[in-house]
């Protein structure tokens, strides 16, 4: 398996695709809002309110759309998976070292390689599917402020959503440098 530029694709979506459905969704909030202003009791807290649902949903779909598009066909075969006739604590072994947290057994390098590409693509689409779901509910957070329990509860499930994407982030970056490191010399990089 080959990583053909999957951290090319996900940086273009968060240059390109993310900010442009981003503020789509919010003009089309405010100008709904500018329709419909009693949603929040007033024009700023229903624009917000309406804006943060369509960009969540929009960003949501985008980024599973691009995903499916652009991301997969940047992996080279997709015939099966590598660790299919793995058990689940050789599964763990592979992904330990991949992500460096345990030495590389070089007699493996290919499974690993493999490995880490599908571990990639896996937290790339993660990583454009989540933030559409974090904007849709921090956009209902805000329009609501801390009136209860629940409110309460629903700020510490957002900081945990953004914990989960920085270190689904970080994991993404580190399969990348994974990949670098271990390219056999003498053959093309296809970054």
């Amino acid at each position: 398996m080959t990583d053909l530029g999957i951290g090319g694709a996900v940086r273009r979506y968060f240059l390109m695709y993310f900010p442009f459905t981003f503020l789509a969704g919010l003009v089309v909030g405010f100008a709904l809002a500018s329709i419909w202003p009693d949603v929040a009791e007033g024009f700023v807290p229903s624009g917000l309110y309406i804006g943060s649902l369509l960009s969540g949903l929009g960003v949501a779909v985008v980024g599973w759309v691009y995903g499916n598009k652009k991301v997969s066909r940047m992996v080279r075969p997709r015939r099966i998976g590598v660790t299919v006739g793995l058990t689940d604590e050789e599964v763990k072994h592979i992904r330990r070292q991949v992500l460096t947290k345990e030495p590389i057994d070089v007699s493996h390098i290919s499974v690993l390689r493999g490995a880490a590409v599908q571990i990639r693509e896996g937290l790339a689409k993660q990583l454009l599917f989540s933030p559409g779901l974090l904007i849709y509910f921090a956009g209902q957070f805000l329009s609501r402020g801390i009136q209860s329990v629940i409110d309460v509860v629903m700020l510490v499930l957002l900081v945990g959503m953004v914990v989960l994407l920085a270190i689904t982030s970080r994991q993404f970056h580190q399969t990348g440098e994974f990949l670098t490191s271990t390219y056999p010399s003498g053959s093309d990089n296809p970054k």
